[in-house]
C-alpha cells in the first residue's frame, strides 16, 4: 500500500525473511540495519544488516514480488563471530562506500562494497563492542562502543593506518560496559549509554590531533555531563534531537526526552579540566550548571529486552519521526511536530463514544466508573456531585470545564464508600490498587480525571511522567518476531525494520 501524500508515516510494502548460510530462519537474529547516508535523496537507497557472522547489503526491490533485492553478501570465517552493529563511512580517496561491522569478537572490519573486499581490520578493544557511529564532521572519524567501558575514536584516513586509535573516552565515564553511543548534529557532542544506567554526555576535541598516528591516544577521563537518574536498567538507545536527548532502557517500556540545563551546542565547548570527577558522588553531575530537566516519555509497550532501538528520523523541512518496533511485530510512531503544532482540539470519538484508556480498562475501573454515573454512562450524567481523585488524598483544582456526580458532599475530605452511590461500591480498592490514593471530595470531576480522551493521550505534553501514546501503528503482516532497529533512507521514501527469526520488513514513505 503507497503512504498517503498528507500522513508523515511510512506503510508496510513488504516483508522478507532472509535466512543465515548455516542457520534455520528461527536462529537468524539481526540486530543492526543501516542505510547508505552519502547520496541525494531518493538515489539508490542502499542498505546494510547485521547478524551472526552475516553482512548482507541490500535494496528495496522494485516490485510488489520482490521486497529485498540482495547486492553483496559478506560471510565471516569465524563460525563463533556474532555481529550486533553496523555503520557507513566513504573513503575519501576514491568515494568508495565503506561497511564498518563488529560485535564479538572485539573488532571492527570495514567493506569496500564496490569491490566486495575486506578494506581493515581495527584492533583495541578488549570486550564485545555494542555500537558504532561515524561522525557528521568527517566520514573519517568513527566512534565504538565497548563492554571494556570505553568509547574509542578512530581514524580511516589511510595514512593514520599503522596507528588509528586516535581518542578514548573512558577513566571514570562508566561503571560497566556501554551498549549505545550517539554523536550530536555538530559532532563536537557524542552520548553514550551502558549496563551501569548511566547517560553521559563527552565533549570532543579536534581530531584529528597532534598525537593522531602515533602510540599515545588522547585520553578524556570524565564527561561533562553524567547522570544515573533518569533510567532504572540498561541503558541501550541514545540520540539527540537538536540539543535534547532522547533514551530508552530495558524494561521501562517507554522513550524519554529530556535536556541537560544549560547545555547549548551554540555556546564555545567545555574545556576539560571543568568536567566534574567521581570525587563528586551525586548521582547527575553536570558541567553546565543545574541537573536535568524531563520533557516527555513515549510508550512503547512489549519493548522489555535490551538491545532494541529506536530510530528518528528528523531532516530539514520535514516532521521529525520518532520511531521503534516491539516484541510483537508492532511498530510505534510519534510525530514530533504535531506535539507542538496540537491546539488541544479534542476529535470527536468514532461513533459518538467515549473510550476508556487501556491502563484503566484493563483494571476494570471502566465497568465501575461508567455503571456508576447517574446510571446512564459518562454521556448521561447529572446532578450537581463533585468528586476529585487525587494522589496521596489531596485536594487538587482546576480551571476546566466541569462534569457533576450526584449528590455534593462537604467538600476537602476524604469520601466514605457510602458516599459513591449505587454502582460505586468497591471503586475505592480499585484506585487504590491505581496507586491513586484515595479519593477526596473536593472539586468538580474533570472529564479527563476519569478518563483523558485519545487525543490528548496521544498529544498533550502538559503531563512529563505520562506516556504518550502512539500516533500511528503498523503490525508487520503474517509473522511475529522481536524487532531489534529500525532505519530510514536519506530522503525517508524508504524504512527497514529488522530482528529476530531472520525477518526484514519494508516500508514505503512519503519521501521528499
Amino acid at each position: 500500500m503507497a503512504p498517503s501524500p498528507d500522513s508523515p508515516f511510512p506503510t508496510v510494502k513488504g516483508i522478507a525473511r532472509i535466512n543465515s548460510l548455516d542457520k534455520k530462519h528461527e536462529d537468524t537474529q539481526f540486530f543492526d540495519c543501516q542505510f547508505y547516508p552519502y547520496t541525494l535523496p531518493g538515489v539508490d537507497p542502499v542498505f546494510a544488516i547485521v547478524g551472526k557472522g552475516e553482512t548482507i547489503v541490500c535494496r528495496p526491490g522494485k516490485t510488489d514480488e520482490t521486497q529485498v533485492e540482495v547486492q553483496r553478501w559478506f560471510k565471516d570465517e569465524d563460525r563463533n563471530t556474532s555481529l550486533n552493529s553496523c555503520t557507513w563511512s566513504q573513503d575519501l580517496a576514491t568515494g568508495d562506500p565503506l561497511l564498518c561491522v563488529t560485535g564479538q569478537p572485539p573488532s571492527i572490519k570495514i567493506f569496500n562494497v564496490r569491490t566486495g573486499e575486506l578494506d581493515r581490520t581495527l584492533i583495541g578493544h578488549g570486550k564485545e563492542i555494542n555500537d558504532l557511529a561515524v561522525s557528521p564532521l568527517s566520514p573519517a572519524i568513527l566512534a565504538s562502543a565497548s563492554m571494556d567501558y570505553t568509547v574509542r575514536f578512530w581514524s580511516l584516513n589511510p595514512k593514520h593506518a599503522h596507528q588509528p586509535c586516535m581518542l578514548i573516552c573512558g577513566g571514570e565515564g562508566h561503571k560497566e560496559g556501554l551498549l549505545t553511543l550517539a554523536f550530536h548534529p555538530t559532532g563536537r557532542y557524542l552520548l553514550t549509554g551502558g549496563m551501569d544506567c548511566v547517560v553521559n554526555l563527552w565533549t570532543i576535541p579536534d581530531l584529528p590531533n597532534d598525537v593522531t598516528g602515533s602510540d599515545k591516544p588522547t585520553i578524556i577521563h570524565y564527561p561533562h555531563f553524567s547522570t544515573s537518574e533518569i533510567h532504572t536498567d540498561f541503558v541501550d538507545c541514545v540520540s539527540f534531537y537538536n540539543d535534547l536527548i532522547l533514551s530508552k532502557c530495558a524494561n521501562e517500556n517507554k522513550i524519554l526526552l529530556w535536556r541537560i540545563e544549560n547545555f547549548s551546542s551554540t555556546s564555545p565547548p567545555h574545556p576539560p579540566s571543568t568536567a566534574p570527577t567521581t570525587h563528586d558522588f551525586r548521582p547527575t553531575r553536570s558541567a553546565f550548571g543545574g541537573t536535568y530537566q524531563r520533557l516527555l516519555q513515549f510508550e512503547a509497550v512489549e519493548t522489555t529486552p535490551f538491545y532494541m532501538r529506536f530510530s528518528l528520523f528528523a531532516p530539514p523541512g520535514r516532521h521529525p519521526i520518532l520511531c521503534i518496533g516491539n516484541e510483537k511485530s508492532k511498530v510505534f510512531f510519534w510525530d514530533l511536530q504535531a506535539l507542538e503544532e496540537w491546539d488541544g482540539v479534542e476529535p470527536p470519538e468514532r461513533g459518538g463514544r467515549f473510550k476508556l484508556p487501556r491502563n484503566l480498562a484493563k483494571k476494570g475501573v471502566a465497568r465501575k466508573i461508567v455503571k456508576g454515573v447517574g446510571g446512564g454512562g459518562i454521556g448521561h450524567m447529572n446532578g450537581n456531585r463533585e468528586l476529585s481523585i487525587a494522589s496521596e488524598g489531596t485536594a487538587t483544582t482546576n480551571s476546566h470545564s466541569t462534569l457533576f456526580l450526584n449528590e455534593r458532599p462537604t467538600p476537602n475530605r476524604t469520601a466514605t464508600p457510602a458516599e459513591y452511590g449505587n454502582g460505586y461500591e468497591g471503586v475505592g480498592d480499585v484506585w487504590g490498587g491505581l496507586g491513586l490514593g484515595t479519593p477526596t471530595l473536593s472539586r468538580p470531576a474533570l472529564l479527563e480525571d476519569i478518563a483523558p480522551s485519545r487525543a490528548r493521550l496521544k498529544f498533550s505534553t502538559d503531563d512529563p511522567f505520562r506516556a504518550l501514546l502512539p500516533h500511528r501503528t503498523h503490525v508487520v503482516p503474517r509473522v511475529t518476531f522481536a524487532a531489534r532497529q529500525v532505519a530510514w533512507s536519506v530522503g525517508g521514501e524508504w524504512m527497514v525494520v529488522v530482528g529476530d527469526q531472520g525477518m526484514v520488513a519494508v516500508f514505503e514513505g512519503r519521501g521528499v
